[in-house]
Protein backbone atom coordinates (compact mmCIF):
# COMPACT_ATOMS: atom_id res chain seq x y z
CA UNK A 1 0.00 0.00 0.00
CA UNK A 2 1.52 3.31 -1.10
CA UNK A 3 1.33 6.41 1.01
CA UNK A 4 0.10 9.68 -0.55
CA UNK A 5 2.62 12.44 -1.01
CA UNK A 6 2.19 14.82 1.95
CA UNK A 7 0.87 18.30 1.19
CA UNK A 8 3.56 20.88 2.08
CA UNK A 9 1.21 23.59 3.41
CA UNK A 10 -1.42 22.73 6.05
CA UNK A 11 -4.06 25.19 4.85
CA UNK A 12 -3.60 24.60 1.11
CA UNK A 13 -4.41 21.50 -0.92
CA UNK A 14 -2.32 21.70 -4.10
CA UNK A 15 -4.38 20.62 -7.10
CA UNK A 16 -1.94 21.10 -9.96
CA UNK A 17 0.76 23.26 -11.50
CA UNK A 18 -0.25 26.28 -13.55
CA UNK A 19 3.19 27.37 -14.74
CA UNK A 20 6.84 27.77 -13.83
CA UNK A 21 9.69 30.21 -14.24
CA UNK A 22 13.24 30.92 -13.18
CA UNK A 23 12.26 31.87 -9.63
CA UNK A 24 9.75 29.14 -8.90
CA UNK A 25 6.34 27.83 -9.88
CA UNK A 26 2.68 28.79 -9.66
CA UNK A 27 0.20 26.21 -8.39
CA UNK A 28 -3.56 25.95 -8.28
CA UNK A 29 -4.62 25.18 -4.71
CA UNK A 30 -7.66 25.08 -2.51
CA UNK A 31 -7.43 27.16 0.64
CA UNK A 32 -9.10 24.83 3.13
CA UNK A 33 -9.93 27.37 5.83
CA UNK A 34 -11.92 29.54 3.39
CA UNK A 35 -12.88 26.83 0.88
CA UNK A 36 -11.73 28.82 -2.14
CA UNK A 37 -9.42 28.28 -5.08
CA UNK A 38 -6.22 30.33 -5.06
CA UNK A 39 -2.96 30.56 -6.97
CA UNK A 40 0.27 30.03 -5.03
CA UNK A 41 3.47 31.57 -6.38
CA UNK A 42 6.14 29.52 -4.62
CA UNK A 43 9.80 30.56 -4.55
CA UNK A 44 12.26 27.75 -5.23
CA UNK A 45 13.73 26.43 -1.98
CA UNK A 46 17.21 26.88 -3.47
CA UNK A 47 16.47 30.61 -3.76
CA UNK A 48 14.73 30.93 -0.40
CA UNK A 49 18.12 31.10 1.28
CA UNK A 50 18.97 34.22 -0.74
CA UNK A 51 17.46 37.30 0.85
CA UNK A 52 17.46 39.14 -2.46
CA UNK A 53 14.98 36.74 -4.03
CA UNK A 54 12.84 36.60 -0.92
CA UNK A 55 12.66 40.41 -0.92
CA UNK A 56 11.81 40.44 -4.61
CA UNK A 57 8.83 38.11 -4.03
CA UNK A 58 7.82 40.14 -0.97
CA UNK A 59 8.03 43.40 -2.90
CA UNK A 60 5.82 42.03 -5.66
CA UNK A 61 3.23 40.94 -3.08
CA UNK A 62 3.30 44.37 -1.39
CA UNK A 63 2.86 46.19 -4.69
CA UNK A 64 -0.08 44.00 -5.74
CA UNK A 65 -1.64 44.42 -2.29
CA UNK A 66 -1.75 48.21 -2.86
CA UNK A 67 -4.05 47.69 -5.84
CA UNK A 68 -7.74 46.88 -5.77
CA UNK A 69 -9.22 46.79 -9.25
CA UNK A 70 -11.43 44.32 -11.15
CA UNK A 71 -8.88 44.16 -13.97
CA UNK A 72 -5.88 43.32 -11.77
CA UNK A 73 -5.23 39.98 -10.11
CA UNK A 74 -5.74 40.41 -6.35
CA UNK A 75 -3.21 39.65 -3.64
CA UNK A 76 -4.40 37.63 -0.65
CA UNK A 77 -1.42 36.78 1.53
CA UNK A 78 2.35 36.36 1.79
CA UNK A 79 3.54 33.38 3.81
CA UNK A 80 6.56 31.41 4.91
CA UNK A 81 5.99 27.79 5.90
CA UNK A 82 8.39 24.86 6.27
CA UNK A 83 11.16 26.77 4.54
CA UNK A 84 8.98 27.81 1.60
CA UNK A 85 8.18 31.43 0.73
CA UNK A 86 4.98 31.86 -1.25
CA UNK A 87 2.55 34.50 -2.41
CA UNK A 88 -1.19 33.70 -2.28
CA UNK A 89 -3.16 35.27 -5.14
CA UNK A 90 -6.56 35.25 -6.73
CA UNK A 91 -7.01 32.31 -9.07
CA UNK A 92 -8.31 33.51 -12.43
CA UNK A 93 -10.25 30.87 -14.30
CA UNK A 94 -9.52 31.56 -17.92
CA UNK A 95 -6.64 31.65 -20.38
CA UNK A 96 -3.77 34.00 -21.07
CA UNK A 97 -3.95 36.20 -24.14
CA UNK A 98 -0.78 34.46 -25.30
CA UNK A 99 -2.54 31.10 -25.33
CA UNK A 100 -5.59 32.53 -27.08
CA UNK A 101 -3.36 33.97 -29.81
CA UNK A 102 -1.53 30.67 -30.09
CA UNK A 103 -4.84 28.94 -30.84
CA UNK A 104 -6.63 31.63 -32.84
CA UNK A 105 -3.79 33.57 -34.47
CA UNK A 106 -5.48 36.90 -33.90
CA UNK A 107 -8.65 38.20 -32.26
CA UNK A 108 -11.64 40.14 -33.62
CA UNK A 109 -11.20 43.88 -33.42
CA UNK A 110 -14.03 44.39 -30.95
CA UNK A 111 -12.39 41.94 -28.55
CA UNK A 112 -8.99 43.62 -29.00
CA UNK A 113 -10.55 46.99 -28.15
CA UNK A 114 -12.31 45.56 -25.10
CA UNK A 115 -9.09 44.01 -23.77
CA UNK A 116 -7.25 47.27 -24.44
CA UNK A 117 -9.81 49.29 -22.49
CA UNK A 118 -9.74 46.91 -19.53
CA UNK A 119 -5.95 46.73 -19.32
CA UNK A 120 -5.86 50.50 -19.79
CA UNK A 121 -8.12 50.88 -16.75
CA UNK A 122 -5.78 48.57 -14.81
CA UNK A 123 -2.76 50.69 -15.81
CA UNK A 124 -4.54 53.91 -14.86
CA UNK A 125 -5.34 52.46 -11.42
CA UNK A 126 -1.71 51.35 -10.99
CA UNK A 127 -0.45 54.75 -12.16
CA UNK A 128 -2.49 56.52 -9.50
CA UNK A 129 -0.70 54.36 -6.93
CA UNK A 130 2.73 55.14 -8.39
CA UNK A 131 3.21 51.68 -9.92
CA UNK A 132 4.64 50.95 -13.39
CA UNK A 133 4.18 47.35 -14.56
CA UNK A 134 7.15 47.15 -17.00
CA UNK A 135 6.19 43.75 -18.42
CA UNK A 136 2.92 44.16 -20.31
CA UNK A 137 2.66 41.28 -22.79
CA UNK A 138 0.11 38.67 -23.88
CA UNK A 139 1.32 36.13 -21.30
CA UNK A 140 0.52 38.56 -18.47
CA UNK A 141 -3.06 39.30 -19.52
CA UNK A 142 -5.58 36.70 -18.36
CA UNK A 143 -8.92 36.53 -20.15
CA UNK A 144 -11.89 34.99 -18.37
CA UNK A 145 -14.75 33.14 -20.02
CA UNK A 146 -16.95 36.24 -19.90
CA UNK A 147 -14.27 38.25 -21.70
CA UNK A 148 -13.07 40.15 -18.64
CA UNK A 149 -9.31 40.74 -18.78
CA UNK A 150 -7.04 40.84 -15.74
CA UNK A 151 -3.47 42.10 -15.58
CA UNK A 152 -1.10 39.72 -13.79
CA UNK A 153 2.54 39.33 -12.73
CA UNK A 154 4.03 42.45 -11.18
CA UNK A 155 7.37 40.72 -10.68
CA UNK A 156 9.19 43.45 -12.63
CA UNK A 157 7.03 46.35 -11.49
CA UNK A 158 8.50 49.65 -10.34
CA UNK A 159 6.62 51.18 -7.45
CA UNK A 160 6.80 54.11 -5.06
CA UNK A 161 10.24 54.71 -3.58
CA UNK A 162 9.25 53.25 -0.23
CA UNK A 163 8.46 49.92 -1.86
CA UNK A 164 11.13 49.90 -4.53
CA UNK A 165 14.22 51.14 -2.75
CA UNK A 166 15.93 47.75 -2.96
CA UNK A 167 17.39 46.98 -6.38
CA UNK A 168 19.03 43.70 -7.20
CA UNK A 169 21.69 43.10 -9.77
CA UNK A 170 20.16 42.22 -13.14
CA UNK A 171 16.53 42.27 -12.08
CA UNK A 172 15.70 45.52 -13.86
CA UNK A 173 17.25 44.37 -17.12
CA UNK A 174 14.62 41.69 -17.59
CA UNK A 175 11.67 42.10 -19.86
CA UNK A 176 10.31 40.96 -23.20
CA UNK A 177 11.93 42.62 -26.24
CA UNK A 178 8.96 41.96 -28.54
CA UNK A 179 6.78 44.27 -26.43
CA UNK A 180 9.34 46.51 -24.72
CA UNK A 181 9.59 50.24 -25.36
CA UNK A 182 12.85 51.65 -26.77
CA UNK A 183 13.56 53.69 -23.65
CA UNK A 184 13.02 50.69 -21.39
CA UNK A 185 15.38 48.62 -23.55
CA UNK A 186 18.08 51.27 -23.12
CA UNK A 187 17.53 51.98 -19.42
CA UNK A 188 14.84 49.98 -17.58
CA UNK A 189 14.99 52.28 -14.56
CA UNK A 190 13.73 55.16 -16.73
CA UNK A 191 10.51 53.39 -17.72
CA UNK A 192 7.35 55.30 -16.84
CA UNK A 193 3.65 54.91 -17.62
CA UNK A 194 4.30 55.78 -21.26
CA UNK A 195 6.50 52.68 -21.50
CA UNK A 196 3.56 50.58 -20.28
CA UNK A 197 1.37 52.27 -22.90
CA UNK A 198 3.90 51.33 -25.59
CA UNK A 199 3.92 47.71 -24.38
CA UNK A 200 0.14 47.59 -24.31
CA UNK A 201 0.10 48.97 -27.86
CA UNK A 202 2.55 46.28 -29.00
CA UNK A 203 0.40 43.64 -27.29
CA UNK A 204 -2.80 44.90 -28.94
CA UNK A 205 -0.98 45.05 -32.28
CA UNK A 206 -0.15 41.35 -31.88
CA UNK A 207 -3.73 40.56 -30.88
CA UNK A 208 -5.20 42.43 -33.86
CA UNK A 209 -2.64 41.44 -36.52
CA UNK A 210 -1.51 38.01 -35.37
CA UNK A 211 2.15 39.06 -35.07
CA UNK A 212 4.08 41.55 -32.89
CA UNK A 213 5.02 44.89 -34.50
CA UNK A 214 8.74 44.10 -34.61
CA UNK A 215 10.11 40.67 -35.46
CA UNK A 216 13.45 39.19 -36.34
CA UNK A 217 15.43 36.01 -36.69
CA UNK A 218 17.22 36.65 -33.41
CA UNK A 219 17.26 38.92 -30.40
CA UNK A 220 19.69 41.38 -31.98
CA UNK A 221 17.41 41.94 -34.97
CA UNK A 222 14.39 42.52 -32.75
CA UNK A 223 16.21 44.99 -30.51
CA UNK A 224 17.60 46.87 -33.50
CA UNK A 225 14.07 47.31 -34.87
CA UNK A 226 12.66 48.30 -31.50
CA UNK A 227 15.35 50.98 -31.16
CA UNK A 228 15.44 52.19 -34.78
CA UNK A 229 12.61 51.16 -37.09
CA UNK A 230 9.45 53.26 -37.36
CA UNK A 231 6.40 51.31 -36.20
CA UNK A 232 4.63 49.58 -39.07
CA UNK A 233 1.05 50.38 -39.92
CA UNK A 234 -1.15 47.59 -38.57
CA UNK A 235 -3.21 47.77 -41.77
CA UNK A 236 -0.11 46.95 -43.78
CA UNK A 237 0.09 43.69 -41.81
CA UNK A 238 -3.63 42.91 -41.67
CA UNK A 239 -5.78 45.07 -43.99
CA UNK A 240 -8.98 44.18 -42.11
CA UNK A 241 -8.11 46.49 -39.22
CA UNK A 242 -10.09 49.72 -39.07
CA UNK A 243 -8.34 53.00 -39.79
CA UNK A 244 -9.18 54.17 -36.29
CA UNK A 245 -7.42 51.26 -34.57
CA UNK A 246 -4.53 51.59 -37.01
CA UNK A 247 -3.96 55.23 -36.01
CA UNK A 248 -4.36 54.48 -32.30
CA UNK A 249 -1.81 51.65 -32.29
CA UNK A 250 0.68 53.63 -34.30
CA UNK A 251 0.52 56.44 -31.74
CA UNK A 252 1.11 53.95 -28.90
CA UNK A 253 4.25 52.70 -30.67
CA UNK A 254 5.96 56.00 -31.41
CA UNK A 255 9.65 55.98 -30.44
CA UNK A 256 9.49 59.29 -28.60
CA UNK A 257 7.52 58.88 -25.34
CA UNK A 258 6.48 62.55 -25.51
CA UNK A 259 4.53 61.83 -28.72
CA UNK A 260 2.60 58.84 -27.36
CA UNK A 261 -0.45 58.89 -25.15
CA UNK A 262 0.75 60.40 -21.90
CA UNK A 263 -1.67 58.59 -19.58
CA UNK A 264 -3.83 55.47 -19.93
CA UNK A 265 -7.03 57.52 -19.66
CA UNK A 266 -6.12 59.29 -22.91
CA UNK A 267 -5.71 55.92 -24.60
CA UNK A 268 -9.01 54.69 -23.14
CA UNK A 269 -10.87 57.71 -24.55
CA UNK A 270 -9.52 56.98 -28.02
CA UNK A 271 -10.38 53.29 -27.68
CA UNK A 272 -13.94 54.36 -26.89
CA UNK A 273 -13.97 56.50 -30.03
CA UNK A 274 -12.73 53.61 -32.17
CA UNK A 275 -15.31 51.32 -30.55
CA UNK A 276 -17.97 53.82 -31.66
CA UNK A 277 -16.51 53.66 -35.23
CA UNK A 278 -15.07 57.17 -34.87
CA UNK A 279 -11.50 58.21 -35.54
CA UNK A 280 -9.22 58.71 -32.54
CA UNK A 281 -7.90 62.13 -31.61
CA UNK A 282 -4.59 61.50 -33.37
CA UNK A 283 -2.64 64.01 -35.44
CA UNK A 284 -1.66 61.98 -38.48
CA UNK A 285 1.36 64.24 -39.04
CA UNK A 286 2.75 63.06 -35.69
CA UNK A 287 2.78 59.51 -37.03
CA UNK A 288 4.92 60.29 -40.06
CA UNK A 289 8.34 58.67 -39.85
CA UNK A 290 11.11 61.20 -39.48
CA UNK A 291 14.23 60.37 -41.44
CA UNK A 292 17.33 60.02 -39.32
CA UNK A 293 20.79 61.18 -40.36
CA UNK A 294 23.06 58.24 -41.11
CA UNK A 295 25.07 58.99 -37.97
CA UNK A 296 21.97 58.45 -35.85
CA UNK A 297 21.23 55.15 -37.58
CA UNK A 298 24.72 53.96 -36.74
CA UNK A 299 24.22 55.18 -33.18
CA UNK A 300 21.03 53.17 -33.01
CA UNK A 301 22.89 50.07 -34.16
CA UNK A 302 25.52 50.62 -31.47
CA UNK A 303 22.79 51.05 -28.86
CA UNK A 304 21.20 47.81 -29.99
CA UNK A 305 24.52 46.04 -29.54
CA UNK A 306 24.85 47.38 -26.00
CA UNK A 307 21.30 46.39 -25.13
CA UNK A 308 21.94 42.94 -26.60
CA UNK A 309 24.82 42.46 -24.17
CA UNK A 310 22.48 43.36 -21.32
CA UNK A 311 19.99 40.75 -22.46
CA UNK A 312 22.52 38.05 -23.34
CA UNK A 313 22.16 36.47 -19.92
CA UNK A 314 18.42 36.23 -20.44
CA UNK A 315 18.10 34.32 -23.72
CA UNK A 316 15.79 33.05 -25.00
CA UNK A 317 12.96 35.60 -25.19
CA UNK A 318 10.57 35.62 -22.30
CA UNK A 319 7.96 35.38 -25.04
CA UNK A 320 9.40 31.96 -25.70
CA UNK A 321 8.52 30.69 -22.26
CA UNK A 322 6.60 27.46 -22.16
CA UNK A 323 2.90 28.13 -22.76
CA UNK A 324 0.81 27.99 -19.63
CA UNK A 325 -1.34 24.87 -19.64
CA UNK A 326 -5.10 24.90 -19.45
CA UNK A 327 -6.51 25.14 -15.92
CA UNK A 328 -5.33 21.93 -14.27
CA UNK A 329 -7.60 19.25 -12.95
CA UNK A 330 -7.16 18.05 -9.36
CA UNK A 331 -3.90 16.20 -8.89
CA UNK A 332 -5.45 12.97 -7.69
CA UNK A 333 -2.94 10.39 -8.86
CA UNK A 334 0.22 9.52 -6.95
CA UNK A 335 2.31 10.32 -10.04
CA UNK A 336 0.92 13.86 -10.31
CA UNK A 337 1.47 14.52 -6.62
CA UNK A 338 5.01 13.21 -6.82
CA UNK A 339 5.70 15.52 -9.77
CA UNK A 340 4.41 18.47 -7.75
CA UNK A 341 6.53 17.44 -4.79
CA UNK A 342 9.63 17.30 -7.03
CA UNK A 343 8.86 20.78 -8.33
CA UNK A 344 8.57 22.16 -4.82
CA UNK A 345 11.82 20.52 -3.76
CA UNK A 346 13.78 21.72 -6.81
Amino acid sequence: MTRPVPQPFPDFEILGKIGSGSMGAVFLARQLSLDRLVALKVLKPSLSRDGRYVERLSREARLVARLDHPNIVHAYDLRQEKGYHFFVMEYVEGRSLRDLLKDWGRLPEDQVIRIGMQVGLALEHARKHGIIHRDIKPANILVQEDGNAKLADLGLAKGPEALSATRHEGEETLGTPLYMSPEQARDPSSADIRSDIYSLGATLFHAACGVPPFRGANLSEVLTQVLQAPPPSPRSVFPGISRGLDLLLRKCLLKDPARRYQEPRELIKDLERVQATELPAVDVRELEARRKPRALVWAGSAAAAVVLLVFSSYLLFRSGERPAPAPPSPASSKGELEEIARTLRS
